[in-house]
């Protein structure tokens, strides 16, 4: 069946090309395109590895490997992702304590599992979008050898996690985990009340690094450069080599790469002078992201729910802001009203199906705390840095942060105890 449509969008589109029907010619390139990706979906989703016949599914085994991700700390647990020759990616569920770190070698020693589906969620194919295929349930971990040096991303964990204890020793709890969670993604050890609190008042996707996130953080790296007078080839490098870096650092999620790209492709137009089409970057970025990893647009709720969100953005916002062209633009007021009515209307069908909740209160809670990110970010970034140098120096840059996550804290959790604040 692939053949026949591969033959038939070829016949196709060399029919319409000796015909000259432009409209044609375009419903050929899309047939051809629509093959090519359901064949590259199922040749990708074909290559899950099975278990080796010396490694029984559900007994007891021993194996080596080495940790190859950041581990997923949580309240009560770790996950951590380890990747043995045999097995290739396992993720592995443990204790807290003794921790483990990215490039550790270790022995494991314990029941090696498929993922199960549950409750109509299929978690076989959740896992599969990062390549995990097996699991295993608190094991016996044996550390093997710890490595003297790193390569350039377990450099990045490092600086992450020192940046991160930077933070818990000049903000108290729960701003500290805020901060981090706004500034890196890093948001598995925000409270449970908290958390909570911003599912009930639509702004979770504060504490989740995203497209708002990077562009602020490339505005405010451009800005910075723009005035030191540095060549626009060194500027474009600098800005480009912060993205990968921040991306890298977050977790690189859906979100976070879509952003990347975006903000890649904006900086490279204004290098080269070119005009910069926003509906183009964005499929731009969703092809690239698919053709690596399909399992993406079906099983990835982050992906859907970025680019509804950028869709939104791109589409609906500019009528919202001329409907709203009488309300006043005191910070932002205006704008920001716009982009979360638009943000929400796209993904409210997402949102609904796979969380069964819809925060009633979503829009006011937005638009009371978007302003206060950009300031909170710009003096967290400066406080954790200097903090490297000197934590007094630290302590005092931290002070409008402290006042700004005190206030977003304050409004999330008076706005998430109305009654009505979500159903």
């Amino acid at each position: 069946m692939m053949i026949g449509i591969f033959i038939f969008g070829f016949l196709f589109l060399i029919f319409s090309f000796l015909k000259q029907d432009r409209r044609k010619i375009i419903f050929g390139l899309f047939i051809l395109t629509l093959a090519f990706g359901v064949w590259r979906s199922y040749e990708v989703m074909s290559r899950r590895p099975e278990i080796p016949l010396n490694f029984i599914s559900g007994q007891k085994a021993d194996f080596n490997g080495i940790v190859v991700e950041e581990p997923d700390r949580r309240s009560d647990f770790t996950n951590y992702v380890f990747k043995n020759e045999d097995l290739g990616r396992i993720l592995i569920k443990t204790n807290l304590y003794p921790e483990y770190f990215y490039g550790d070698v270790l022995k494991i020693s314990g029941k090696i599992e498929t993922p199960e589906n549950f409750s109509g969620f299929n978690y076989q194919n959740y896992l599969a979008k990062d390549n995990i295929f097996k699991i295993s349930r608190y094991p016996e971990i044996t550390l093997l050898n710890r490595p003297e040096s790193l390569n350039f991303y377990g450099h990045l964990l490092v600086l992450k996690k020192n940046f991160i204890g930077i933070i818990d020793k000049i903000l108290p709890e729960p701003l500290s985990s805020f901060l981090a969670a706004l500034l890196l993604g890093a948001r598995r050890t925000l409270p449970d009340d908290l958390v909570n609190a911003f599912n009930k008042t639509g702004t979770s996707h504060i504490v989740a690094v995203s497209g708002y996130n990077i562009s602020i953080v490339s505005i405010m790296i451009l800005n910075f450069l723009s005035y030191l007078f540095l060549p626009k080839r060194l500027i474009f490098w600098i800005v480009i080599t912060c993205i990968l870096m921040f991306t890298l650092i977050a977790g690189a999620g859906a979100s976070v790469v879509r952003a990347a790209i975006m903000g890649s492709l904006l900086v490279l137009a204004g290098r080269e002078g070119r005009f910069y089409r926003v509906t183009n970057a964005i499929v731009f970025a969703g092809a690239v992201m698919l053709f690596f990893n399909p399992y993406l647009l079906r099983y990835d709720t982050g992906f859907q729910l970025s680019f509804l969100a950028a869709l939104g953005l791109i589409y609906l916002a500019p009528y919202f802001n001329r409907w709203f062209a009488g309300l006043p633009n005191f910070l932002s007021f205006r704008t920001n009203l716009a982009a979360t009515l638009s943000a929400q209307i796209m993904t409210f069908p997402i949102i609904l199906w796979d969380f069964g909740r819809v925060s009633l209160i979503a829009t006011l809670a937005n638009v009371l705390i978007l302003p206060a990110i950009p300031t909170t970010m710009l003096f967290g970034f400066l406080a954790g840095l200097s903090g490297f140098v000197s934590l007094k120096i630290a302590e005092i840059l931290i002070l409008p942060a402290w006042f700004l996550l005190s206030y977003q804290i304050f409004v999330v959790k008076i706005l998430s105890i109305l009654p009505w604040a979500s159903i």
